[in-house]
């Protein structure tokens, strides 16, 4: 599993309305759930670890609950049903306010993400 990254914002910038972080998750019955959150700015960050060379990146700022986050790779949500195994959310891009990427497109995303393995045939 990854390990979540921690981040020092550099920079905020505004993001224009529409702009969303899309993700997916696997369900408790075994269904692809697509979903999206507001980008509520844009952020230049770099990320804090020892192990890394020191780089920077252009990150979305999403809401989740009650606070703010940079959007991450993949977040973990807790244990969620069988045999105890963590929900983990993937990201899986940004839905600019133009583009309206259709569903089939994100699910398609999606199932690369969960099940690298059939995409190697």
């Amino acid at each position: 599993m990854k390990e979540l990254k921690k981040w020092k914002i550099i920079q905020i910038i505004p993001a224009q309305p529409g702009w969303k972080a899309v993700h997916c998750q696997e369900s408790a019955d075994k269904q692809m759930e697509i979903f999206t959150r507001p980008v509520i700015c844009w952020a230049l960050v770099e990320a804090i670890s020892a192990s890394e060379p020191v780089s920077t990146q252009v990150r979305g700022i999403e809401q989740e609950s009650n606070e703010l986050i940079v959007v991450e790779d993949l977040l973990e949500t807790g244990a969620s049903g069988e045999n105890g195994r963590d929900r983990v959310q993937l990201f899986l891009g940004y839905n600019s306010p133009e583009a309206h990427k259709e569903t089939d497109y994100w699910i398609n995303q999606a199932n690369r993400q969960l099940n690298p393995e059939t995409q190697r045939q």
